[in-house]
């Protein structure tokens, strides 16, 4: 089974913030030497170590992840874009393409339900064979046009050449959907995140207050990775239950499909 980001970031939750509670009670038993003035700081000065280099792996992540998104968004919009231009090109070729302009409006209807409409299982089809052949229906509808003058010629060639990117987009918005999140930094992280608050929690006084603050602690620290794995999947949204995830916009694409209809 996969897990989506909600439960692997209530999975960090749970592993970190019960590594400082098991720290709070291992401080129990421990003999007082353990626990005196030098140990306590020498510890932390180990532990602000393992603190910087965790802090700079998630900083990371969060980097990784944004600029994976904005590729992608950027994509979508491209894709939008050329969809549009394609369309214009060929309502002024005449009246002959409104069949290549019909199976292109089904092509982008049939992507932006791939892409954006919300599923019971929250996946999407990034790359759908039935809409890959209904653009090839396009192309092979566009190569068949018989340009009768140089008007027609220049739009049927600057038509073919949008449809090739078109093409270009739609297999770019396929090869980005492969998560960029290197998972083995995951791992490594929450296990210094394990260590570092289980020395928190060693030599933390046990009362509500310290309790309370190491929670949230733990909790920003825990939708951080949420906000990473949202990144790293913005076409699907997650089961119902959780908080919506971070999505690219299908605005673009919905714009074209409006215009493309009227």
């Amino acid at each position: 089974m996969i897990l989506n980001s909600a439960q692997i970031a209530f999975f960090v939750l749970c592993v970190v913030f019960g590594s400082a509670v098991l720290g709070m009670l291992i401080s129990r038993r421990l003999p007082a030497h353990h626990m005196s003035p030098e140990a306590k700081a020498t510890v932390s000065v180990a532990m602000a170590v393992v603190g910087t280099m965790t802090a700079l792996v998630i900083g990371f992540l969060i980097s990784n992840a944004n600029s994976a998104f904005n590729a992608r968004n950027a994509t979508v919009s491209l894709l939008s874009s050329n969809i549009s231009q394609l369309d214009t090109l060929l309502r002024r070729y005449g009246p002959e393409t409104a069949p290549i302009r019909d199976s292109l409006q089904r092509f982008t209807a049939m992507k932006f339900d791939d892409l954006f409409v919300d599923k019971a299982d929250g996946k999407h089809t990034v790359d759908n064979p039935t809409t890959a052949r209904m653009f090839d229906n396009v192309e092979d509808r566009i190569l068949a046009l018989k340009p009768v003058d140089d008007r027609q010629r220049w739009l049927s060639g600057e038509a073919l050449r949008l449809a090739t990117g078109v093409r270009a987009a739609r297999s770019l918005v396929v090869q980005q959907n492969v998560n960029s999140l290197p998972l083995p930094f995951v791992g490594v992280v929450v296990l210094w995140l394990i260590v570092v608050y289980g020395s928190f929690g060693l030599f933390a006084p046990r009362n509500a207050t310290t309790i309370v603050a190491l929670f949230f602690s733990v909790l920003a620290v825990a939708m951080a990775f949420k906000l990473v794995l949202d990144l790293d999947n913005p076409f699907d949204r997650g089961i119902r239950l959780t908080p919506p995830p971070i999505r690219i916009s299908g605005e673009p694409l919905r714009h074209v499909l409006d215009v493309i209809r009227q």
